[in-house]
C-alpha cells in the first residue's frame, strides 16, 4: 500500500476491521485484536453489521506518525504528477 492509500484510508473518521487490517498490514483474527482493544476502552459505533472503531484510536494504538504520512503522500503525488508530465501525449 502506498502512502497516499493510506493517508486516504486514515483520513476517514471511522475504521472497520478491513481497514485495520490495511493499515496495520496484518490478518483479520489480529485486526479483530486490534478493534477489541479499542472498543474495551469504550470507542465504538453501535452494534451493527459493521463493527467501527475510530480512526484516531486506531492511529494512536499503532503509534503511526501523521506528520511523517502526510509529507510521504505529497511527495509520492508530487513524483506522481511529474512522472506523468515528462510523457508525450501521442494521439492519430
Amino acid at each position: 500500500m502506498s502512502y497516499s492509500e493510506l493517508f486516504k484510508l486514515i483520513s476517514s473518521p471511522w475504521c472497520s476491521t478491513n481497514d485495520i487490517k490495511l493499515i496495520a498490514r496484518c490478518g483479520r483474527d489480529t485486526a479483530i485484536k486490534i478493534r477489541k482493544e479499542i472498543e474495551k476502552n469504550g470507542k465504538s459505533l453501535p452494534r451493527a453489521k459493521t463493527i467501527c472503531v475510530p480512526t484516531q484510536k486506531v492511529i494512536e494504538y499503532l503509534g503511526l506518525d501523521l506528520n511523517y504520512i502526510k509529507e510521504m503522500a505529497q511527495n509520492e503525488e508530487t513524483l506522481n504528477i511529474y512522472r506523468t508530465s515528462q510523457y508525450a501525449s501521442i494521439s492519430k
